[in-house]
């Protein structure tokens, strides 16, 4: 499955400044106080300045550029998005939370358009350490994911809460059942064992609710011996 949690953003943000502004004060006070500033590629900041830097709160409507259609509306700092604040993506996407040096980091929301919804840690605007995903389409619609991420994707040890109630708790590795895991069925009976791209591979044990076991090797969630 493809990284759902496509998200590199806002480095080219900083295009929009340079120390010194490209375009003309129209409303209040753009040196030190709160002002509204047009830039001349269309784009437009409405909020606080200090030394005629954006620094405080404030909100950039962006029209131009890899960002067109977007909105951010939260913290500045020294003319790049740093603090708290939201950002309204004209792909329909949101994200809320914490941003460091025009990246998302730290703890936030992401929200895309199709509902799916990721809450937790990022560093460098890309999920990683520990974080919830409540999925709403996609493989694992209606499901829901908590546990560890690396590089967008589900990576480490989680727990996955399928939504026809089956429940599996273990490692993953790149949105897939991948290492040690067990799979309790909706019927009670369960797996404990290998895994290898989302499917019983490797050694194993599976119990059924009648008390049958087998144990040993397993291959593409067959039994072998």
């Amino acid at each position: 499955m493809k990284s759902f949690l496509n998200i590199t953003l806002l480095s080219v943000i900083s295009l929009f400044f340079s120390g010194c502004f490209i375009g003309r004060c129209v409303d209040g006070d753009c040196k030190n106080g709160t002002g509204t500033y047009h830039y001349i590629n269309g784009n437009k900041y409405e909020g606080q300045f200090k030394h005629y830097f954006l620094n405080g709160t404030g909100t950039m409507t962006i029209k131009s550029g890899r960002w067109k259609g977007g909105r951010y509306t939260g913290e500045w700092k020294s003319n790049r998005i740093t603090g708290k604040g939201t950002f309204y993506y004209a792909s329909g996407d949101v994200y809320s939370g914490q941003f460091k040096k025009n990246r998302l980091s730290g703890e936030g929301t992401y929200t895309y358009k199709n509902g799916n919804t990721y809450t937790g840690t990022f560093v460098n605007s890309k999920c990683k350490g520990k974080g919830t995903c409540i999925f709403k389409d996609g493989e694992y619609k209606g499901g829901t994911y908590t546990g560890e991420w690396k590089n967008d994707k589900m990576n480490g040890t989680g727990t996955m809460l399928y939504a026809d109630g089956k429940k599996y708790e273990g490692h993953f590795k790149n949105n897939s059942l991948h290492g040690k895991g067990t799979m309790l069925l909706t019927d009670g009976s369960r797996y404990e064992g290998e895994w290898k791209n989302n499917m019983m591979n490797g050694y194993g044990t599976f119990t059924y609710t009648n008390g049958r076991v087998f144990t040993g090797k397993w291959k593409d969630n067959e039994f072998v011996k």
